[in-house]
């Protein structure tokens, strides 16, 4: 029910914004933005935008603030327990260290397994499974009976990339940084994996004991290969009609004063995710977001799916002083209270025209470091791969000095308190967190909404063919 409730007002949504909007052809590229990639600090966004931030922060995360005003977010208790094992487990140590060696964008084994994994997962969201428990439980049966064919190609030789992403094995059932001893058999069972965040106590905790279980909850679902999410959760609808709504107040009316006459379309939350030391998004392109539900009856909302090619991230990251300690046990030097690039966006430019390497050093990303090369074979949440004879090879090179590959990897380091733009669907990326807890909210855009964001932030970008872009001459 609850989810059925849920489709229902996100498709009035979308219909009521297409019908005060109106649908519009257009050419595919005039006036669209250069550009697919920017990032800057979330305050040039001004304090409308600090507004829906509250929001987020009072009424999700339960945030309490700092002397200095600042929301301090506390990891949920229950979910950091199930999250210190299961990003240990097979499947989502080996979609962890695939993110920082990936096959070449143009090789089958890139594209062809990555693109059926992300299809197979999208036929299950989208049906809508009244139970979210049993829409977890699939899908972690599914990822966890596809991922092998990533590891195991057999009479394969050479040294590609495409080819050692394959005879990569993972063994990730033992003296792990958060396992002492062997994991349970059984742990990474789809039952078992399939956790919801319910009470801020540990398991534990009885009811005698002085925890009030009142107390309000962050809502989350352990979703494959490792992260959390909110979807599933039924404090989501509620939260995001509110955010709806604020949206369209004080942040459209500052829009509307860089770009007279705007207005809000199809612009909406997407999504809230919360990444643990460890956790993981494999590699994925949401190509598939961008069509929608399309076994279903047509409903006449796909051009508003298609029209929503660009996603805007806000990053918090919160350093974790129990996970400092376990550092400090397995030997690892270098720790630090400093909450900057300890997790990551990485990216690989492939066919989208609009990221360059201008654009990729403005947005703050760099190549690889020979270290984090050394991540694919070996991290603190699992032990070195049983076959080690691929560890002195390199992944593909970002280019020399002044080029760019289009086949590499590239890492945008997260930010504390910036925002993320990129856009869908050519820009390949998925998401690490190594040492702290990455909280990010998402946003589904048009290009025209971006283009409003960004003059409101001044931030340059240039436009397809006759369009008029933004230069902040001051």
């Amino acid at each position: 029910m609850v989810r059925s409730l849920g489709r229902s007002i996100i498709l009035l949504f979308l219909i009521l914004a297409a019908a005060s909007t109106g649908e519009k052809e257009a050419p595919d590229n005039d006036g669209r933005i250069v550009q697919s990639l920017f990032r800057f600090p979330a305050s040039k966004l001004g304090p409308e935008f600090e507004q829906l931030l509250n929001l987020w922060y009072d009424e999700w995360l339960y945030t309490t603030n700092n002397e200095n005003g600042t929301a301090i977010i506390t990891p949920d208790p229950s979910g950091k327990q199930h999250a210190l094992q299961s990003v240990s487990i097979p499947a989502t140590t080996l979609f962890r260290r695939q993110c920082y060696g990936a096959a070449p964008i143009k090789s089958p084994q890139f594209t062809n397994l990555y693109n059926n994994l992300e299809q197979r997962r999208k036929e299950i969201e989208f049906q809508y499974i009244q139970d979210p428990k049993e829409e977890m439980t699939m899908l972690h049966t599914m990822v966890k009976r596809f991922y092998p064919a990533f590891s195991t190609v057999d009479n394969h030789s050479g040294t590609s990339a495409a080819v050692h992403l394959h005879k990569k094995k993972v063994v990730s059932t033992e003296d792990t940084i958060h396992a002492k001893t062997n994991l349970p058999l059984d742990y990474d069972s789809p039952s078992k994996l399939a956790f919801q965040t319910l009470k801020l106590s540990s398991p534990d905790t009885t009811d005698d004991d002085d925890d009030d279980d009142d107390s309000p909850t962050q809502q989350w679902s352990w979703r494959p290969a490792g992260q959390f999410s909110n979807r599933g959760m039924s404090n989501f609808l509620q939260w995001r009609v509110k955010f709806y709504h604020t949206m369209r107040t004080k942040l459209q009316r500052q829009l509307s004063k860089e770009t007279p006459g705007f207005k809000f379309s199809h612009g909406r939350p997407s999504g809230m995710y919360w990444y643990p030391p460890g956790a993981v998004r494999e590699w994925h392109s949401n190509y598939l977001d961008l069509i929608g539900n399309t076994k279903e009856k047509k409903t006449g909302n796909e051009k508003i799916y298609a029209s929503q090619t660009w996603r805007m991230y806000f990053i918090r990251t919160v350093r974790d002083e129990e996970f400092d300690g376990l550092l400090q046990n397995l030997g690892v030097g270098g720790i630090s209270a400093d909450v900057d690039d300890h997790s990551a966006m990485h990216i690989i430019p492939g066919e989208d025209e609009g990221i360059t390497l201008d654009v990729l050093q403005k947005a703050g990303a760099r190549p690889l470091t020979k270290e984090e090369k050394q991540r694919q074979w070996k991290d603190e949440f699992a032990e070195e791969y049983s076959n080690s004879t691929f560890a002195g090879e390199e992944v593909v090179d970002s280019g020399e000095e002044g080029t760019l590959n289009r086949n590499s990897v590239w890492r945008l380091p997260d930010k504390n308190g910036y925002v993320t733009f990129f856009r869908l669907p050519k820009l390949f990326h998925c998401i690490v967190s190594e040492e702290v807890h990455r909280y990010s909210l998402g946003f589904a855009f048009s290009d025209d909404e971006v283009q409003a964001l960004l003059k409101l932030a001044k931030v340059d970008f240039d436009v397809y063919g006759d369009g008029e872009g933004y230069t902040d001459e001051l």
